[in-house]
């Protein structure tokens, strides 16, 4: 048989404590500590207040012989005055005379004086031999003070407990002050009520408030603890409101400072992420690009130095005694020997450029006069392929930037122009517009679009749109990638768009500070 520990009975009730919420365990405790005050003076109160009654009235009794003491029992106000003294009704006065101890003065007689008889010098006294105010039983001494004796005894008529206290006035007179005790204790049982009422509803009065208090107390908190489990949650939309400076406010103002360092941190990791995943994309997208261009080198170079190969050992074995033939082959590996130099340097100065070490030879130039040497040194190109050229650029135009850089951006689109204008009319558009501040310079030509999912793609190395076009025409696929690091070089933007019946290539220039300044 297992026995349980206390321990854990402890833990869980503790445990049940700490389910709790914060308003509720201050409210409780406030409430528990309002009940252990009033439970403590009403047992204060119901313990000592009858003694507290007793020992007031006591004092009372000796109290009202002090004054009477102060009055002169020869005067002739003395009754008035002892009438005066004795007004509370719940008090019974006797005065005896000294000599023969006979009733000189009574609560229980009406019109005492008239019953007083004396001399003109005042010095004797003739009094009637009344019997005492109250007849009690079971008289007994309970205590005794400096100046008289205490005693209780009950009456025998009416059964009520008296408490009387005897003593002398100085003029020798003895005097004996009767109160009931009945009436003593009912006032104390009934102080006793009123108090107890008073503590109880204070009490309900404090519980009221101290509930209106404790929830006011712990709002703050409260929403502290909601805006921590937003930041627990990562979500540092919610703030604490301030409201107070004490140190309340100053936690709702360090917790509102740690979520948003914690928000400025989680940002600056979740750029720190998305740049190292676009890091990691692009050196992926390099080592496909490395892959690919290796690929495409050895594809490049495979053809022209086979066919070299060929032709060499051709001449070699003599297979041909015509030297005619012997010339067209020589042709040929001469041929391919300068498309293989023209890759090689086009590769080159790619790399030149893409490495960033070549600097730019920036400078004002005229866009205009750029285009039209390139045109005049194209027109017989331009006159053979019958192409259809329209130059459409606003007037006198000047560009800040590398112009020979510019010049061979230009060059790549025409070219790329050239070999894919198509269409009756076999158009070629060269145009330039203002935006902001660059010219955005156009190169469009009739013919096909280029599909969607290889405009992005046609900026890469080796890209051929087209493979139906033939080795002879000498593109290698590589332009467009010149293009894309000069533009780069320049930060300057470039694209392409899909146009009716056609396709235009775009590239900006800065424009001159003479331009801009216009």
């Amino acid at each position: 048989m297992k026995i349980r520990k206390p321990k854990k009975r402890k833990i869980r009730f503790l445990g049940k404590m700490q389910d709790k919420s914060v308003r509720l365990q201050l409210f409780i405790q406030l409430i528990a500590i309002v009940l252990f005050m009033v439970a403590f003076l009403l047992a204060i109160n119901s313990t000592f207040i009858e003694s507290v009654f007793y020992i007031k009235t006591r004092n009372d009794l000796e109290y009202i012989v002090t004054q009477i003491n102060n009055v002169d029992m020869k005067s002739d106000s003395f009754y008035e005055e002892v009438n005066e003294i004795e007004k509370d009704d719940t008090l019974f006065i006797e005065i005896y005379n000294e000599k023969d101890n006979k009733l000189i003065y009574s609560t229980a007689i009406k019109n005492f004086e008239k019953h007083f008889l004396h001399d003109a010098d005042k010095k004797d006294y003739l009094s009637f031999d009344v019997p005492p105010m109250k007849k009690l039983a079971d008289v007994r001494q309970v205590d005794e003070s400096d100046n008289g004796k205490y005693f209780v005894g009950r009456e025998i008529q009416g059964n009520a407990d008296y408490l009387l206290y005897e003593s002398f006035l100085d003029s020798g007179e003895k005097i004996s002050v009767y109160t009931q005790l009945d009436i003593v204790y009912s006032n104390a049982r009934y102080t006793s009520f009123l108090l107890s009422a008073t503590m109880c509803i204070i009490g309900v009065s404090l519980m009221v408030i101290f509930f209106l208090y404790s929830s006011r107390f712990t709002r703050p908190l409260i929403e502290m603890n909601e805006v921590t489990k937003h930041v627990a949650r990562m979500d540092f939309s919610k703030k604490c409101v301030t409201k107070s400076i004490n140190e309340l406010g100053q936690l709702a103002d360090n917790i509102n400072s740690m979520s948003d360092s914690l928000a400025k941190a989680m940002g600056d990791l979740q750029e720190k992420n998305r740049q190292l995943e676009i890091d990691i994309e692009h050196e992926h997208k390099m080592e496909k690009s490395r892959k690919e261009f290796v690929s495409n080198v050895s594809h490049e170079l495979k053809t022209p130095i086979a066919i070299i190969q060929g032709y060499a050992e051709g001449l070699k074995l003599g297979i041909s005694d015509n030297p005619e033939d012997n010339e067209e082959y020589i042709d040929v590996i001469i041929e391919e020997a300068k498309r293989m130099n023209t890759l090689v340097l086009d590769l080159l100065e790619l790399s030149y450029y893409e490495s960033g070490t070549y600097k730019l030879e920036m400078e004002d130039f005229c866009i205009n006069d750029m285009v039209k040497e390139y045109i005049t040194a194209q027109k017989m190109m331009i006159n053979d392929k019958k192409i259809n050229l329209e130059i459409d650029l606003p007037p006198d135009i000047h560009g800040f930037a590398d112009e020979q850089k510019m010049g061979m951006v230009l060059n790549n689109y025409f070219s790329n122009a050239v070999s894919h204008c198509e269409g009756e009319e076999r158009k070629i558009i060269i145009s330039a517009r203002e935006v902001d501040s660059v010219y955005r310079i156009s190169v469009f030509n009739s013919g096909k679009n280029i599909p969607e999912e290889t405009l992005e793609e046609m900026w890469s190395n080796f890209f051929r749109g087209d493979k139906s076009h033939h080795r002879d025409e000498g593109r290698f696929g590589i332009g467009l990638s010149i293009v894309a690091a000069i533009q780069n070089m320049h930060s300057m933007q470039f694209g392409c768009n899909n146009k009716e019946n056609g396709v235009e290539f775009w590239f900006d220039v800065k424009k001159s500070v003479k331009d801009l300044s216009i």
